[in-house]
């Protein structure tokens, strides 16, 4: 019989049931959230919880036996919230507690080059979110961006937001799964944001029209070339992008 380990949706809770699968180490086992956990007769299911000591374990494994590119391939695969995700890197952890850092290196198993192609998809959709992220000047002087990633890509952009505009309250939406960064005066914290009605100020739209311009005048008119533009600027992006209003 195999054995299921769900957990509640959070990092903590997914860390703590691949704690304990890794800890049982049996053949045929998997990862999956509680609200996606369908009851079947040939697979026991085990409730992870929450345990902040069995997380931190499962991470001082990933990287003692790998590396700290290791523990980033893991949270990165993690943040894709594709299907299947969380057994991959279960088998990506057995994987490298069994082989220790060559398991990195072996580019042709299927194991690693799941969680690898996950992590690089993550990790070049964070990069290019964080030129392609647009504030908008609320009311009371926040600055707010909404996003509509196809990766859970906020916890990496908010850290490289905090360092920039470390002197600003500002709030980044992520409209696709009601979650928001909101930075005010030194502290970062995540919340769900179902919407958000921005008032805003009456110098938004002046700025807002400055930007278009630039963005326009900018561009070499011989140079122009709409396919490079839509490999680099893709178009589901451009609707909360302020140069392609």
């Amino acid at each position: 019989m195999s054995v299921t380990y769900t957990y509640d949706g959070s990092f903590e809770g997914f860390l703590t049931a691949l704690a304990l699968a890794v800890e049982k180490n049996l053949p045929d086992s998997a990862i999956v959230k509680e609200a996606a956990a369908e009851a079947g007769l040939f697979s026991e299911f085990i409730k992870a919880g929450s345990d902040p000591q069995k997380a931190a374990a499962a991470r001082d494994l990933v990287e003692s036996r790998g590396s700290a590119e290791s523990w980033q391939h893991l949270r990165f695969a993690f943040l894709s919230e594709a299907p299947g995700a969380e057994t991959a890197i279960l088998e990506y952890v057995k994987l490298l507690a069994a082989k220790g850092p060559a398991a990195d290196n072996m580019l042709a198993d299927d194991r690693v080059k799941k969680v690898h192609g996950l992590s690089a998809r993550v990790g070049g959709e964070a990069h290019r979110f964080k030129g392609f992220v647009r504030f908008k000047e609320l009311a009371d002087k926040t600055l707010y961006s909404k996003i509509e990633p196809d990766h859970n890509i906020l916890p990496l952009l908010a850290p490289h937001f905090r360092a920039r505009l470390g002197t600003f309250n500002w709030v980044i939406h992520d409209s696709r799964r009601n979650n928001a960064a909101l930075y005010f005066k030194g502290k970062l914290v995540y919340a769900p944001l179902a919407s958000a009605r921005l008032l805003e100020d009456g110098k938004e739209a002046e700025v807002r029209e400055l930007w278009k311009h630039f963005f326009k005048t900018a561009a070499i008119k011989e140079r122009i070339n709409p396919k490079l533009q839509r490999q680099n600027v893709p178009l589901k992006y451009r609707k909360n992008l302020t140069e392609f209003d």
